[in-house]
This record gives structure tokens, C-alpha cells and sequence, in this order.
């Protein structure tokens, strides 16, 4: 009996469940059977008739005792004192075997030894957006990442998705017999009572009256499910999730209270390279467009030599730079008697200021937004904190402000270049002329090469790793393609993901500064590194990131992350870091 997670999107995963030797993947369904109750002919793993369900459907009761069931429990109603809880959970710990009931309450009693956790009052908790949260959350911390929790009663086709984004594994299928009984057909977008032909599922063609109704939900489910395991193993399911709550209150709440209250639990579960997103409204508070703000704001640092600021707006094509628009910008920028000296910062939402330099990186190379020319006032608010904080770090002698009307509204600062709109030729020829006039020391390519190379580590690393790699450094390579050598020596190029990839000599120069560093056994990787021989693990370290290899002093290998920091040395399954260079 056994539980691995196999594939990984952001806080969500596909895991492989064994249980009495048969295999199952998860999120999964443990479908109820009974003598009234038929169950679906993909059903897989059931909950056998010869167990009751209270009338609250979240605790199951068996009647026999069998090789593999859920321990009777004792719980007491959520709202009751959490002194009542301690006792409970502490009857529930003793009971506790390969399937544990845990409760929200009473943290401090669960064991680590079971590898299914059911979770208590799981109907009641939901009922309450900020408790369910804050219960999953914590229940997750404590039990680790590697375990499958199990709550019961809850799914449905329009919540399996946040549900299982909330890192939850195994569902039932209570919920759906419920509304069955009440003539309700279930569907991703909501519950409806339809006498009519409701739709093309074999249910609703071949079935009728309760039947008709159940195996309609049972498809509808089934169905949804699978398109969210399709999606996490795509890397799309934080979207998928935004597309299911948007007209749910319920739902919208739920993921509303996990963005703004728990940052942290997602963003380390978040790649630092990734797909393009399709921006929605609820795309702001989304845990990799915030860590690319709080990033740009605490880790990275300006090019020195910029001393003019350039505010540009966005463009609808990825990179910028590749844009006409911007092109007809940069064209005007490099007939100015002294280009290096302007540091161009994009102006864009939801990602707040983009600085050219960073514009590969994920995911400013990787969003996809609506343009309108209108911007709600969180749009509005997010960009004026993001521009202003940028700037109380980063210091100019002049800014320069080339954005359109509907932006200079509410950002009022630097002198304005743009008439109408900012590809016109007025507009571009008053930045021209503005531009023209700029004075200060001249600026060499080579110069704003390494100073732009070291930017773009201090967002990737940190600014005391960038000093680290790049100490005595040269860039070679044309912009945005740079590679750092170290006389002959190679020790970073910008690969396909927008990141910076390291050499072993680019690995040396990192673990100099005693960071991205993974600890292993004594062993050379060839490969893939697994989390069994793993001892250690900066836990900055996110999906994707480079990160250097060591056993105790000793380099050993440089790759990228598969799995985060924390993760890698909680489990002892799975691979954890695919190698590029290794010690020969």
C-alpha cells in the first residue's frame, strides 16, 4: 500500500495509488454500491455496500471488518469547543491504520504513519470558505505533500477542479446520488432541474426516471475529472480553475481567500518556467504572476549605467521586443546619440512593470490579456504600487513617459512623449526629439551587456548570486542571447526557457555563495537525481530552477529542479533533479 505523486501543477499533482495491489490514479473516485445503488461501468475503486453513511455523508462507518477500511471514527461537529476535538482526535489517532481521520481542529493529533487521510465534517468545513481553506492548508503542512487526503461528500463536477488544486486526491460519489434523488443534473457550470432530454451522455439516452438522473452525474463527473488530470499534466490547471469559479460565489470565494491569505503555501509550488497563461479577472492575484512582482521589487537590481527611465506600454506579441510597435520604438532609442544610458520598463497588466531585460523570462514572455484600453481600478492599483516601489529602490536623473492616454490618467509621472497614441508619428517623433536631448556620460554596449546579464541573474537568483557568477565575467552573444564566459571557460547562456543555464563552472561560482545548492549521497548523478538520495535542499528551490548538486564540498552535478526544495527532502520518491553536467 503505497501513494507517489508522478506529475506535479503548481499545488496540484496525478499521483499513483496502490491499494491491496491494485494501481489507481489520482484525483480518483471511490464510487458508492450498494443493493439500490448501481455504480458506473468505469468505476474503479468502490465504497462497498457493506458500509453505512451518516446522514451528513462525511463519515464512513464499516459494518465488518475487512483487510482494507475506513477506521470507525468519532468526531464531534466542527463548531463545538476545540477542547472536545483534542478528545476526538486523540480516539481517532489510536484507531488510525492505513486510512487516518483527521481533524481540522485538533492538528496536533494526527500520526505521520497512514497514507490516506480522511477528512472530518469535510461538508460542514466547506460550508465556510475561510475555514475549509485554512483546514486543508493546515491538515497539508502537517501530513507533507506525499500523502493522499481523501473529503468525503464534497465532489461534484463544478468544484473537482479547485478541489483538487487545494491538493486533495480522492473524492466520492455521495454528493452526486444526493441530488440525484432530488432530480438535479450536474454539470461543470452549475446544477440544473431539467425535464426535457438533457443531454448526449449514454444516460440520458438509454436511461430514465432516477437512474437516468444518476448516471447522468456519474458521466458528468467522470468526464470533468479527466479533463482535470488532462490539464494538470498540461501545466493549465490554475486557468482551468479560474474558468470554473468565475460564475460559482462559493468557489470564487474559496480561491478569492487562498490568493490574498496564502501566498506562500502556492508560490512554492508554482515553476519558475511555465506555458502561456490566458489572463482573467482572477489572473492578478495568480502565485507566479505575484512572485514575478515581489521579485522585480526585492531581488533584482537596475542596470547601473540607465540613468534616463523609458515607460513604454506593452504589446499583444511575446517577447516585446519582437513586436512591430516596440521595434518602431527600439528604431528611435538606437538613433539617440547615447542608447545605453535608457533603461526601457514596461507598463502592462497583471504583471505590473516588466524591465526589458526581464521580458524572457517566465512568465513575461508567457501571458496572453484582453486589450480594451479600460482598467479596473485592482489593474490600476497593482501597477501605481509596482511602478512606485520600483522606484523608491531604483534611482533615475530623468523619466521619460511614453504611455498611452488611458494610462497616463492614472500614472502621472516623468515627461510625456505621447500625443495620441504612442506608434503615431507625432508621438514618436516628440520621444525623438526628447531622446535626442538626453545628456549625460556615454555608455558603452559592453558595459550595458554585463550590467543588463547581471540584472537578469539578481532577478533569477539573487544579488549576492549574481555578484558570485558573474566575478571577472565577459558577455558574448547579441541581446536577448547572452552567455557569460569566464576567460574561455562558459559559464551561463540564456536558454530556450528565458532562464540563465549553468555550466559546472557556472555551478562552482553558485555554490560559492551557498545557494540552489541540492545534497546527495555519495554518488556522481548521471541523469536524474531521486528524492531517496537527496539529504538536503535549499528550500528557495522552485520547479525549474537551476540548482547545483553536492555531496557534502564536493560538485557533483548541475540541473534543473524537478521537484521544490522542501518537497525533496520530505519524500523519498520521484524524480527530483534532472541533471545537465556531472563530474567527470
Amino acid at each position: 500500500m503505497r501513494f507517489e505523486v508522478i506529475a506535479r501543477d503548481a499545488t496540484a499533482r496525478i499521483g499513483l495509488i496502490e491499494i491491496e495491489g491494485k494501481k489507481e490514479e489520482t484525483p480518483c473516485m471511490l464510487w458508492y454500491s450498494s443493493e439500490r445503488i448501481s455504480t458506473p461501468p468505469f468505476a474503479s475503486l468502490f465504497l462497498s455496500e457493506e458500509k453505512a453513511i451518516s446522514s451528513s455523508g462525511s463519515i464512513f462507518v464499516p459494518r465488518k471488518k475487512k483487510i482494507l477500511s475506513i477506521p470507525t471514527s468519532f468526531v464531534y461537529p466542527y463548531t463545538l469547543p476545540d477542547e472536545l476535538h483534542e478528545i476526538s482526535g486523540e480516539w481517532n489517532k489510536e484507531k488510525a491504520s492505513f486510512f487516518q481521520i483527521v481533524d481540522a481542529k485538533a492538528i496536533n493529533k494526527i500520526t505521520l504513519d497512514s497514507s490516506i487521510y480522511v477528512l472530518a465534517n469535510a461538508r460542514e468545513i466547506f460550508s465556510k470558505p475561510r475555514e475549509f481553506v485554512r483546514s486543508i492548508i493546515n491538515i497539508r503542512k502537517k501530513i507533507g505533500y506525499q500523502k493522499a487526503l481523501y473529503a468525503p461528500g464534497l465532489a461534484e463536477p463544478s468544484n473537482i477542479a479547485i478541489l483538487s488544486y487545494l491538493t486533495i486526491d480522492i473524492f466520492d460519489s455521495i454528493s452526486l446520488i444526493e441530488k440525484a434523488r432530488k432530480r438535479i443534473f450536474l454539470f461543470p457550470e452549475g446544477e440544473y432541474n431539467f425535464d426535457e432530454k438533457t443531454c448526449h451522455c449514454p444516460a440520458c439516452i438509454e436511461r430514465k426516471d432516477f437512474e437516468r438522473v444518476l448516471f447522468h452525474n456519474y458521466y458528468a463527473l467522470h468526464d470533468e475529472l479527466q479533463k482535470v488530470k488532462n490539464v494538470i499534466r498540461e501545466k493549465k490547471l490554475r486557468e482551468f480553475v479560474e474558468k470554473r469559479v468565475c460564475n460559482m460565489p462559493h468557489l470564487h470565494s474559496i480561491l478569492t481567500i487562498l490568493d490574498n491569505e496564502y501566498y506562500a503555501f502556492q508560490e512554492k509550488k508554482y515553476a519558475v518556467a511555465g506555458k502561456k497563461i490566458n489572463v482573467s479577472c482572477h489572473s492578478l492575484k495568480r502565485p507566479d504572476v505575484e512572485r514575478f512582482r515581489k521579485r522585480v521589487q526585492e531581488r533584482y537590481k537596475k542596470p547601473e549605467s540607465a540613468r534616463i527611465l523609458l515607460l513604454l506600454p506593452c504589446s499583444a506579441k511575446k517577447p516585446y521586443s519582437f513586436s512591430k510597435s516596440h521595434m518602431l520604438f527600439r528604431k528611435v532609442i538606437k538613433a539617440c546619440k547615447n542608447p545605453y544610458i535608457i533603461h526601457e520598463v514596461i507598463v502592462t497588466s497583471p504583471l505590473g512593470i516588466v524591465p526589458r531585460e526581464l521580458e524572457m523570462f517566465y512568465p513575461a514572455a508567457h501571458y496572453d490579456i484582453s486589450v480594451t484600453g479600460h482598467w479596473s481600478n485592482d489593474e490600476k492599483e497593482m501597477v501605481k504600487k509596482c511602478l512606485f516601489s520600483f522606484l523608491n529602490k531604483n534611482k533615475y536623473d530623468l523619466i521619460i513617459n511614453h504611455l498611452p492616454p488611458e494610462i497616463t490618467e492614472f500614472i502621472e509621472i516623468g515627461e510625456k512623449t505621447c500625443v495620441d497614441r504612442p506608434t503615431s508619428s507625432p508621438s514618436l517623433s516628440m520621444l525623438s526629439k526628447k531622446l535626442g536631448g538626453v545628456k549625460g556620460d556615454i555608455v558603452r554596449s559592453s558595459q550595458r551587456k554585463y550590467e543588463n546579464a547581471f540584472s537578469m541573474l539578481s532577478y533569477q537568483f539573487g544579488e549576492k548570486e549574481a555578484y558570485a557568477i558573474m566575478k571577472g565575467c565577459k558577455i558574448k552573444g547579441r541581446y536577448p542571447y547572452y552567455k557569460i564566459f569566464y576567460g574561455e571557460k562558459q559559464v551561463a547562456m540564456i536558454s530556450e526557457r528565458g532562464l540563465f543555464s549553468l555550466t559546472m563552472e557556472g555551478a562552482k561560482r553558485l555554490a560559492s555563495a551557498n545557494s540552489y545548492i541540492v545534497k546527495i549521497d555519495d554518488f556522481v548523478p548521471r541523469g536524474t537525481v531521486f528524492a531517496v538520495g537527496i539529504n538536503q535542499a535549499d528550500e528557495k528551490i522552485r520547479v525549474g530552477d537551476e540548482v547545483v548538486v553536492c555531496h557534502e564540498d564536493d560538485i557533483r552535478g548541475v540541473g534543473v529542479a524537478m521537484m521544490d526544495g522542501e518537497e525533496m527532502v520530505e519524500s523519498n520518491k520521484g524524480k527530483a533533479v534532472k541533471i545537465r553536467h556531472y563530474k567527470s
